[in-house]
């Protein structure tokens, strides 16, 4: 009897693609923007700020399955803070590391094209020391994807996903929770 459960379970997680055998790894370009802002108190004087960034640089994404994929980017990201009242405060530009991991749910539209929603998280980690509670982040993200084959085995991928991004940094600044769109455009090889 037991080894008849054991044989049931595994037909049914094989049958939901756990184990699937489409791998597929590639890189490309991105391009990020973000709105956030915040409110400080400093000597009985209450202000609030916005802080609205742009990043891009190079990703790679590894697809471990059909369903699900990990994402590696090295980003450059510049923004300026703007204080209430028309103030400017100078931030350093930094360059950062984004991890991420994203479900998928692959539908095809044809023989060459293969349309897929999507979501997951990405952790940014500053490089550099300075303001890490700009530029340290957890974001959570949806949007949809599209793969267009070029042959069997290779094909030009595309996102456009839009997220909320949780600020992880220190104790000086409190950014409120933002939000941003992010573009990416890349080429993939499916082995």
């Amino acid at each position: 009897m037991k080894k008849i459960v054991v044989l049931v379970v595994c037909l049914l997680v094989m049958g939901t693609g756990a184990f699937a055998l489409e791998k597929a790894a590639g890189g490309g370009v991105l391009l990020n923007y973000t709105f956030q802002g915040g409110s400080e108190s400093f000597d009985g004087y209450s202000f609030k700020w916005t802080f609205n960034r742009a990043s891009f640089g190079g990703f790679a994404f590894f697809g471990i399955s059909q369903y699900v994929e990990l994402n590696l980017a090295f980003v450059y990201k510049a923004g300026d803070l703007e204080v209430e009242g028309g103030g400017y405060v100078p931030i350093e530009s930094t360059s950062a590391l984004t991890f991420g991991v994203y479900g998928k749910y692959p539908i095809p539209m044809s023989d060459r094209v293969v349309l897929f929603p999507t979501g997951g998280l990405d952790f940014e980690l500053n490089l550099e020391d300075s303001w890490k509670e700009l530029w340290n982040d957890l974001w959570i993200r949806a949007g949809l994807g599209i793969d267009f084959f070029l042959t069997d085995t290779i094909f030009l991928r595309s996102h456009l996903v839009y997220g909320a991004v949780v600020p992880l940094g220190g104790t000086d600044i409190h950014p409120d929770v933002g939000h941003g769109i992010l573009v990416k455009a890349g080429i993939g090889f499916m082995f």
